[in-house]
């Protein structure tokens, strides 16, 4: 079966005024946290004891060792913490078509999903994932070595931590560049983090020096078999069996970081919740080395490191031992001794830290709820919204509202009081995003750096007085709820957005001949008495018109225009924005852009109301393209920029004679990796290029040492109708110049000659995963290298076959297309023309 996809498998469309304008998906919440049982209860008392911290170190996303994580939170019970250097935005994404600050996002609500169940905390730097990287020297180039080690010493004194574990040797080997610059920093920033004259000015903003006790590096039997036996008799190496079982879970740690790391669900990383015995592998730095073979030895993890605080543990003591799993609400009393003891510490970061886990365990005995929850899920900015603060305590322990007047809660009613709140000027939005940045975030407000998320601005504060004077003083943020029919409940935040949200479509405009057509869709999140669209003029091109009149526009509603970019000499790639005048405060320029799966919070992200104008010579002489989604791209928008219609194809149904109607078949990335019936397909797939077709195979990848299991659906030496590899080759450095082994083949020249003009401004990357070891029956087209490297010529390869022709190609076309890159749209236009004229 066929079917047209013209905008996407995340997008919805609408039709106005004659034209399809891209809307704002429908966005979706999480399901609500659970309550903690009585066992878990109990679980969160048992960390009490303990005061030690340690901080794991990486570079992304899903480079955390979950299984060591979750055993020192849950097992070892000290405070955890895992500081990515990125948020990986420069990776692909195998769940949709976001890729870099969308994708970013993503990966950053994964890691929080992820460290919700394996009880870690997270924390970042400023550093931007700008794509593999070969060398940690390139990686500093590109970030600033001093700028990203301050963040490093930063997030230290943040968490202080008594060990710190690095995921990454700090020597260079066969690794990507920012894996041994996160192990580089950590080794610089254990050294200078205690030093006061180091980043001083993190000192002026309230931090204070911190010198760790230990450096160690988390080695893996994945990159040597042998470590085990090493181990045994290399005294620098410590090994912890992090298999152990919790009762009180009914997990093992194991288990938890099973379920911990298959939240990194755009990077298919699913993992099995394995039990049993297994060894973690640390490799003692630097510090003061322990004298037995426990890797925490000499570090005192109890109060008695913390002064003036007997009264705290034997409090502590006396919780644990009066604790009734049947009646976790009989520990109120101790509780309250706890935290006025813990009042009467001298200040100090584990004061804090213990308090706010006391009144947790507080609200948590005795079942007590405090939501703030709005009628919308968003409120506009400068708008007014009305809140109900809804308190509920399910025991029969004594709790007061402080209000204007003190009440008691009833037990097991639900007591509402209306909060009226305006909200801020500005939407909400990821703080590492409200500036224009490059391989480096732009933080205004120092206090941000190494934070996860943006703190909640929409909030409600609340006080709770128990029976023996014991006050709970906090602030919730405001949700919205709902309930799906499949789903069930459903929470997310009540979202500050702008006044309007703009939308242009395509977001790559090709102006082939004359002139081109540019839709708009425009949603107002409020009621507007005037709306006009305004175009932004720019040099050497007419739009026409530069400015609508769309008149009164209701919250809610949408509406569309068009206008028309006419080349007046214009030789270059524009970016025209659009703002609207709608009398309304807060910014009427954006794009409101919607982050919604499943398994993390629903995200908004703004980017600015623009599009890419480009003036190109191109053509093209194929009419109808047949694509089959990978991972997830926006490829086949690209290619109805060229004037052709492109079909998408299911592969688990689709039929020779329907494949016979395209002069080219293209497969999306990692189409063979994530697409169900690529396996049924491809001999379809090679009979179409055998009877005269085109097919485009986008990248794949094979693990690295290929076994025969993998997601591969067949073997990768049959992907083509002549045998190759498919390797790890990629140049990174986007610079990278061209040179063509074969000048004179036709999808070089036919119907555009290309040229090494074609390969400037490329953005991140030349490509990845290219071919190799293939036969004489194949033309490699296109060699190049990153610095200091040897040519590679597998980016992309072609053969005859039958009276077809195959190509494969490891170049980032799903890139650069979306980027609007005019050389390659010139390129990709070769690769899918007919042979000759039909």
């Amino acid at each position: 079966m066929l079917f047209s996809l013209r905008y996407g498998r995340r997008a919805v469309i609408f039709a106005l005024w004659g034209c399809t304008v891209l809307l704002a998906q429908k966005s979706f919440a999480q399901r609500p946290a659970e309550q903690p049982d009585a066992s878990r209860i109990l679980h969160s008392m048992e960390k009490l004891p303990v005061v030690g911290s340690v901080l794991y170190v990486a570079a992304h996303p899903d480079d955390e060792n979950t299984k060591l994580i979750a055993w020192l939170s849950n097992g070892k019970k000290v405070r955890t913490g895992y500081l990515s250097l990125t948020r990986g935005d420069g990776g692909q994404n195998l769940i949709g078509t976001e890729l870099g600050d969308g994708l970013g996002i993503i990966r950053t609500e994964e890691l929080l999903a992820a460290r919700r169940i394996d009880g870690g905390e997270q924390f970042f730097t400023r550093a931007s994932d700008f794509g593999y990287s070969k060398s940690p020297e390139e990686s500093f180039e590109k970030w600033g070595h001093q700028e990203v080690l301050s963040d490093v010493v930063r997030v230290i004194r943040m968490f202080r931590p008594d060990v710190i574990i690095t995921r990454f040797s700090d020597q260079p080997g066969p690794t990507h560049g920012h894996h041994t610059a996160s192990a580089i920093l950590a080794h610089e920033a254990f050294d200078l983090a205690g030093d006061p004259k180091a980043f001083p000015e993190q000192l002026e903003q309230g931090l204070q020096p911190w010198q760790p006790r230990r450096l160690y590096f988390n080695g893996s039997t994945w990159w040597n078999k042998n470590l085990s036996e090493i181990a045994k008799t290399d005294k620098d190496w410590y090994a912890v069996d992090v298999g152990g079982y919790d009762p009180l879970l009914g997990l093992s740690y194991t288990e938890i970081a099973g379920r911990s790391r298959s939240m990194h669900k755009s990077q298919g990383f699913g993992a099995a919740e394995s039990r049993g015995e297994q060894f973690e592998y640390l490799h003692f730095e630097k510090g003061d080395k322990p004298k037995s073979d426990q890797f925490l030895e000499g570090i005192d993890l109890t109060w008695a490191r913390v002064k003036g605080s007997e009264a705290v543990k034997k409090s502590i003591a006396a919780l644990l031992a009066g604790y009734d799993l049947s009646h976790p609400e009989n520990s109120v009393a101790e509780l309250e001794r706890l935290a006025a003891a813990v009042d009467a510490l001298p200040p100090s970061d584990w004061k804090d830290f213990t308090r706010k886990r006391v009144d947790q365990l507080l609200l948590d005995v005795t079942g007590t709820v405090v939501e703030a929850l709005a009628k919308d899920p968003y409120v506009v900015t400068m708008d007014s919204v009305h809140v109900s603060l809804d308190l509920l305590t399910r025991s029969s322990a004594s709790i007061q509202f402080i209000g204007d007047k003190p009440e008691t809660l009833p037990r097991n009613v639900v007591r509402s009081i209306p909060v009226g709140l305006k909200a801020p000027l500005s939407p909400d939005e990821p703080f590492w995003l409200a500036r224009p940045h490059g391989s480096l975030f732009d933080i205004a407000d120092p206090k941000l750096i190494g934070l996860p998320i943006t703190p909640a601005r929409l909030k409600v504060p609340y006080a709770l007085r128990f029976a023996g004077g014991t006050e709970i003083r906090g602030t919730v943020p405001v949700h919205y709820r709902t309930v799906d029919r499949v789903k069930g409940e459903l929470v997310q935040n009540c979202e500050v957005v702008p006044p309007v949200s703009l939308y242009a479509s395509p977001s790559v405009l090709i102006v082939k001949d004359t002139a081109a057509n540019e839709r708009f869709g425009v949603e107002a999140y409020t009621d507007l008495d005037k709306a006009t669209l305004i175009c932004e003029l720019v040099a050497d091109w007419d739009i026409r018109p530069a400015q609508q009149e769309l008149g009164a526009m209701k919250s809610g509603e949408r509406k569309g225009a068009t206008i028309t970019m006419v080349p007046r000499g214009a030789k270059h790639k524009t970016e025209p924005y659009l703002r609207m005048a709608v009398g309304h405060p807060g910014p009427t320029s954006l794009t409101r852009r919607i982050i919604s799966y499943d398994h993390i919070p629903t995200r908004s992200w703004y980017t600015p109301a623009a599009f890419h104008a480009i003036p190109l010579d191109v053509k093209v002489n194929a009419k109808r393209i047949g694509y089959v989604m990978g991972a997830g791209d926006d490829v086949p928008q690209a290619m109805e920029q060229l004037g052709v219609t492109v079909d998408m194809i299911d592969p688990s149904i689709a039929k020779m004679a329907e494949l016979k109607q395209y002069d080219a078949i293209v497969t999306g990335i990692r189409a063979y990796n994530a697409t169900v019936g690529m396996k049924e397909l491809h001999p379809l797939l090679l009979q179409y290029v055998k009877d005269g077709g085109t097919l485009v195979v986008q990248y794949n990848t094979v693990p690295r040492f290929f076994s025969g299991e993998s997601d591969f659906q067949i073997d990768p030496a049959t992907l083509g109708p002549y045998p190759f590899d498919i390797t790890r080759d990629r140049v990174t450095v986007e610079e990278a110049p061209p040179s063509f082994p074969n000048p004179d083949d036709p999808l070089l020249n036919t119907p555009n000659k290309i040229t090494k003009a074609d390969f400037e401004g490329w953005v991140q990357e030349r490509g990845l995963y290219f071919a190799g070891d293939f036969e004489a029956h194949y033309t490699p087209l296109i060699s190049w290298n990153d610095p200091g490297e040897k040519p590679v010529d597998g980016a992309l390869i072609t053969c005859d076959y039958g009276k077809g022709r195959f190509i494969y190609t490891g170049i980032s076309f799903f890139r650069q297309l979306p980027a609007g890159v005019p050389g390659a749209y010139r390129l990709w236009a070769n690769l899918i023309s007919r042979r000759s004229a039909k």
